[in-house]
């Protein structure tokens, strides 16, 4: 594994400011820059039948942290799914929440394994792995219009766990179903778009880390720390964790940033950044 951050924690004080000072683009060199926690992408996605517990044992042999879906089914059994239906990448269809569970569970995954009820991760992943619980709600179309209920057994058992947990979601009132159910739990916000509502809602929720897409990252900030969404995190003492990364190259790029974490669809990603 061999991470050199801990996820679900906040960067060095000393770090910030170099951070800032040595912000550099694609395609610059990421030797001699610290190398980032490896978070596999629903068990490396790209490479691996998703979010099966198979998948995620053999994630667990190379990332430091694996990332996987939460969703409820129609009884508010929390399984690990990333899609609110079945139809693409299972022998089922149908949406998941409209779905008793003991169906879902049925669905045979396509590449091979099945649907994991969160239990049945909780119980897969090594303990020296951490878990980062990516909160899908009943629907696509608006994450903050949900009830989240269904939350309280799996954080629950999350706050139990051996495994270093951390809890990220795109809605704010997911991030409040945490602070009511497991105000122990660290939590990051994800944001594909908006950096300034991303910081907003990460202060006021008290979170440990933001999520930005990769895109946010690398546009717009033209060396000038104040506009730098990167940055301005690590100023607000937040870790920041990148998805989704898909080669080599970008994740090189992303290291050179200075990123606390990569979330990575192929376990390869960092092979060609070196340690300092």
């Amino acid at each position: 594994m061999g991470s050199s951050r801990d996820v679900g924690g906040t960067p060095r004080t000393a770090d910030t400011g170099t951070r800032a000072a040595t912000t550099i683009g694609v395609g610059a060199s990421a030797a001699n820059v610290d190398v980032p926690s490896l978070i596999a992408h629903r068990g490396f996605a790209g490479e691996n039948p998703e979010n099966t517990v198979s998948t995620l044992r053999t994630a667990a042999t190379v990332a430091d942290w694996i990332e996987i879906d939460c969703r409820p089914t129609a009884d508010d059994v929390c399984v690990v799914f990333h899609d609110p239906v079945l139809d693409r990448c299972t022998d089922l269809s149908g949406a998941v929440a409209e779905t008793p569970v003991a169906t879902v569970l049925s669905a045979e995954v396509d590449g091979g394994g099945s649907i994991p009820a969160f239990e049945e991760v909780l119980d897969a992943v090594p303990s020296n792995t951490g878990l980062v619980l990516d909160l899908k709600g009943r629907h696509a179309e608006d994450p903050d219009d949900e009830c989240w209920e269904w939350l309280a057994d799996p954080l629950a058992a999350a706050a139990g766990a051996a495994n270093p947990v951390l809890v990220s979601t795109f809605s704010e009132d997911a991030l409040e179903a945490v602070e009511e159910h497991a105000p122990a739990l660290p939590t990051a916000y994800l944001c594909k778009r908006d950096i300034d509502r991303a910081l907003d809602v990460a202060r006021r929720r008290g979170c440990a880390a933001i999520h930005p897409s990769t895109g946010l990252l690398f546009g717009g900030s033209d060396g000038d720390p104040e506009r730098n969404p990167l940055a301005r995190a690590h100023e607000a003492g937040l870790a920041v964790h990148a998805w989704t990364v898909s080669d080599t190259k970008e994740a090189a790029a992303l290291a050179a940033l200075g990123v606390d974490g990569l979330i990575a669809d192929y376990a390869d990603v960092l092979d060609s950044v070196e340690r300092r």
